[in-house]
């Protein structure tokens, strides 16, 4: 009987998994010992580097920064052929821009590297542990897209988080002008006094007008890497009061309150449309849960929806309506304010 139990447990699923994980971990660990070297011998370099600077102020200054392809977890050549692949298909400036903006500190060659290599394990585990060719394609073009999901939610959610501060920050700058400060005082103010992510953007931006960029450009800069049409609004009527005159205080302070009362009006709106944001998602991840549910418990069924033409034909359809009804039920709940 222990037999038995221990072949069925051998060329069972649960072995598969166990080998995939173990050679994933072996990888790692390989990686890691090859590569760990290396990275630590770069840094050595580097400091040396930046001592031999500061004892020796009259020599040549070493840009060990300078064009790095990554932030040096991932290897050199490795990121650096990432980079050139985004350059000659042409999204590297667009991806480095995204980066930017979710707040993340890699750059586009690393962005690159990350989701070839989740593609790739992807498509083994799918291969692994389906042990067809088509899903394990289909599981390496998910696990691919992953990462470019993950990167649109974070810059949702630090351009929401950023558009919730962005009234005490017009607050704050109001009342250091109302104090006697100049502009550039109060934007080092809210620099140092309003908590991240908003500290961040507004410390860069004071960095750029004291290294001589002209106020206004920083700013639009501002509102382009957040991407929020309040802080294109906001920047605007700075822009426009610096170039014609007028009480800023008081401007901004009208447009804080205007703020403050649109994101009130689009919270009673995700109060309001919270039952049909859940039924869009219940609909649309219905019919794929069914679909998983017949694969696993009777393949042979639901197998002629991929080997027969008609089927083909019929999933196609499927998932055009399905995409439809996604599309009409997000326009039906999104509400602009």
């Amino acid at each position: 009987m222990p037999t038995l139990l221990a072949a069925g447990f051998a060329t069972g699923p649960m072995a598969q998994i166990a080998v995939v994980a173990l050679v994933g971990l072996a990888t790692f660990v390989v990686g890691w010992l090859l590569f760990g070297t290396a990275i630590r011998a770069k840094s050595d370099r580097e400091m040396a580097a930046r001592m031999a600077s500061v004892t020796r102020p009259n020599a040549q200054p070493v840009a060990v920064s300078e064009n790095r392809p990554g932030t040096g977890w991932i290897p050199d050549r490795v990121s650096s052929f990432g980079r050139r692949f985004a350059d000659a298909r042409g999204f590297s400036a667009r991806v480095d821009a995204e980066l930017e903006s979710a707040g993340m500190s890699i750059r586009s060659g690393e962005f690159v590297v990350i989701s070839v290599g989740a593609a790739v394990l992807g498509a083994v585990l799918g291969a692994a542990l389906l042990r067809k060719p088509y899903m394990a394609l289909l599981v390496g073009a998910l696990a691919g897209a992953g990462p470019w999901l993950f990167l649109r939610t974070a810059m949702k959610k630090r351009a929401e988080k950023l558009r919730d501060q962005l009234p005490d920050v017009l607050t704050l700058l109001a009342s250091s002008l109302r104090a006697g400060h100049s502009f550039m005082q109060s934007l080092d103010t809210v620099a140092k006094e309003i908590p991240p992510p908003a500290a961040l953007e507004f410390q860069r931006v004071v960095a750029e007008i004291r290294l001589g960029r002209p106020t206004e450009d920083a700013l639009e800069a501002l509102a382009e890497r957040v991407g929020s049409d309040d802080f294109r609004w906001a920047v605007l009527a700075v822009n426009i009061q610096r170039e014609v005159g007028g009480n800023l205080a008081e401007i901004l302070d009208n447009v804080a309150d205007t703020l403050r009362e649109r994101a009130m009006m689009r919270r009673q709106i995700q109060v309001l449309t919270a039952e049909g944001r859940l039924s869009a998602w219940v609909l649309a991840l219905l019919p794929m849960g069914i679909a998983t549910y017949l694969f696993m418990s009777n393949p042979g069924y639901i197998g002629l929806l991929v080997t027969t033409r008609i089927g083909l034909f019929m999933l196609g359809g499927a998932l055009c309506l399905l995409g439809v009804g996604i599309a009409w039920m997000r326009k039906i709940v999104n509400i602009d304010v």
